[in-house]
């Protein structure tokens, strides 16, 4: 934080969440514990418009941003369908790791955040479909770790291709 004013936005949301809380712990109002995720929601949108101020310097800042402020978005969601639902959910934060990976590709065309992205965005599916929906999609899990491998394959093959060229 290099700025004054992202200190002086920290601090206010800071203290608007704890006096926000500490009037709910008095029974002055009720129901506010319950979007404990927005702070996440806050921080994670904080780090990426670090990156943006910062002018796309700091990839782990997006790719922070970016996770935390997901992860903020699913925990509201289990805070309104219920935290049992983890057990069956949890495949979810392979999602949310593969879609940050892939955020970073966006901004920084480098073939190993891409790669990254689809490994995890795959596992997210592999699992979700075996734990999640049924286990008779198992034997689709095979069939995506497949395309998978082969996807990887042929974008190292191209990078090889490339370097040759430049050489």
């Amino acid at each position: 934080m290099k700025s004054k004013s992202s200190i002086v936005f920290l601090s206010v949301i800071l203290i608007l969440a704890g006096a926000i809380i500490t009037t709910e712990n008095f029974s002055i109002i009720s129901g506010v514990s319950r979007h404990w995720p927005l702070l996440l929601l806050i921080l994670g949108c904080g780090f990426i418009i670090l990156f943006f101020q910062q002018q796309h310097q700091d990839l782990a800042m997006i790719w922070l941003g970016s996770f935390i402020a997901t992860l903020g978005l699913f925990f509201y969601y289990l805070n309104f369908t219920g935290w049992k639902r983890l057990g069956h959910d949890w495949p979810v934060f392979l999602g949310i790791v593969g879609l940050s990976f892939l955020l970073v590709s966006v901004f920084r065309r480098k073939m190993v955040y891409w790669l990254s992205a689809l490994s995890f965005i795959t596992l997210f599916l592999i699992f979700f479909l075996v734990f999640t929906i049924s286990s008779k999609f198992w034997p689709l899990s095979l069939l995506l770790l497949g395309v998978d491998l082969l996807l990887i394959d042929y974008f190292n093959k191209k990078v090889v291709q490339n370097e040759k060229k430049s050489s």
